[in-house]
């Protein structure tokens, strides 16, 4: 026997965030090998480019070069916001990368979910590699996402319990 319900509809609210981040990856550190050719990443994310930007989360995943004939990364990470206004929320995103020299550093990941306050997140970001050398590299995202606020989702709840 199939059972489901249905409650009455509500709208859920849809709301942008539009926002640039940056990603630093140093070789070194925050990064392990799990395996040949498979990282697994712990990328602090800053809100600034400089030295002196703030850690408002962590990139937190694997990248695996899939394909040695081509020079691009196959990257799943979670984007955890530990700090600042989406602190206790993140986005999960897929996509590939590769090094500046390849597209001039340019590409584009998929936002396919969210959690906590960037509930039902949906989008795209575009990233740049504005710095890399034999250390380290950084990535500053251009992040455009739709979401659905944490308190819609849990209003939907509220109706599925009333009598």
């Amino acid at each position: 026997m199939l059972a489901f319900s249905i409650s009455r509809a509500t709208p859920l609210d849809d709301n942008v965030l539009q926002t640039i981040l940056y990603i630093k990856q140093t070789f070194g550190q925050d990064q392990r090998s799990g395996g040949t050719d498979i990282v697994i990443m712990n990328w602090p994310i800053k809100d600034g480019p400089g030295a002196n930007a703030n850690t408002i989360g962590h990139a937190q995943g694997l990248t695996t070069h899939a394909d040695q004939a081509k020079p691009f990364w196959v990257t799943m990470m979670d984007m955890v916001f530990e700090d600042g206004r989406f602190a206790g929320s993140s986005l999960e995103v897929m996509g590939l990368h590769s090094s500046k020299n390849v597209n001039n550093g340019q590409g584009q990941w998929s936002v396919m979910g969210g959690t906590g306050q960037l509930t039902m997140a949906r989008g795209v970001i575009n990233y740049n590699i504005t710095q890399e050398d034999s250390a380290s590299r950084t990535f500053e995202l251009c992040i455009y996402v739709h979401y659905t606020p944490l308190e819609a989702t849990q209003a939907l709840c509220d109706i599925d319990r009333k009598p």
